[in-house]
């Protein structure tokens, strides 16, 4: 079955925004490699790829991608343990399906999503990992706190039998809230927090900016406000608590 052209000009909108982000990644910071966001463009383009859910279910209406092994450099070592480690690498690896219909809406924009990220460091002898997930909670009930978008620690994010854990405690919990986050959001993310000097460079560039502006409109808006609705009624004159940077630095 062959996506319409309504729903694959939306496909070809989002598939031009990742194109878009790729060239910046290769033209502005270079020694990284985009195949993974050209693959997840090649499916974004294709009337006759449907994203499946995780039930299997194929529906015209879903669009979405996979990012497998994208790479960015480490530079945030000023602090790390062990001191041995010498140059690190963050590897992310996400799953992202959307409803099209509740784009540019207030609705939530997403129906699936797991952004898993993998943090290595180099050593002397052997690599350390280190690890976090940004998931939708999709399951059934359960004794535990859930909020529907959740950051989560991984301490054995290689799944390994035998982790080398010392004398750490790990525990399931806690799933922390956290906003959504796509490929383009998730860029700014992780650069902003470990690959800084490359998130300083890309937030140069007008595209960058733009494409964020555009991301946060349609993703983070309508979560940030169901969040505000809470507290009836939303009067934007009574807000006086800025610059909105110090609170969520990369609002760019």
């Amino acid at each position: 079955m062959a996506v319409n052209s309504k729903y694959m000009s939306f496909r070809n909108a989002r598939a031009q925004e990742m194109r878009q982000m790729a060239d910046l990644l290769e033209n502005q910071i270079g020694n990284i490699s985009t195949f993974p966001i050209h693959n997840a463009i090649a499916d974004l383009s294709n009337p006759e790829r449907i994203p499946l859910l995780k039930n299997g279910d194929a529906k015209e209406n879903i669009w979405g991608y996979d990012i497998e092994n994208f790479v960015l450099p480490l530079d945030t070592l000023k602090h790390v343990t062990p001191n041995d480690i010498k140059k690190g690498e963050i590897v992310l690896n996400m799953k992202l399906r959307g409803n099209i219909e509740n784009w540019e809406s207030f609705n939530d924009p997403f129906v699936e999503l797991a952004f898993k990220v993998l943090i290595k460091g180099v050593g002397n002898d052997r690599t350390y990992h280190f690890g976090f997930h940004i998931d939708k909670h999709t399951g059934g009930n359960s004794d535990e706190s859930h909020p529907v978008y959740h950051l989560q620690y991984d301490f054995n994010p290689t799944d390994s039998a035998e982790p080398n854990l010392g004398d750490l405690f790990y525990v399931d919990t806690p799933r922390i809230m956290h906003k959504p986050m796509d490929f383009i959001l998730g860029v700014g993310f992780l650069t902003s927090n470990f690959f800084p000097t490359g998130f300083q460079v890309l937030c140069e560039k007008r595209e960058f900016i733009k494409l964020n502006t555009t991301y946060q409109q349609s993703v983070w808006r309508p979560y940030f406000h169901t969040l505000a609705n809470k507290w009836k009624p939303f009067d934007e004159k009574n807000i006086i608590w800025n610059p909105i940077n110090e609170i969520c630095p990369i609002f760019i």
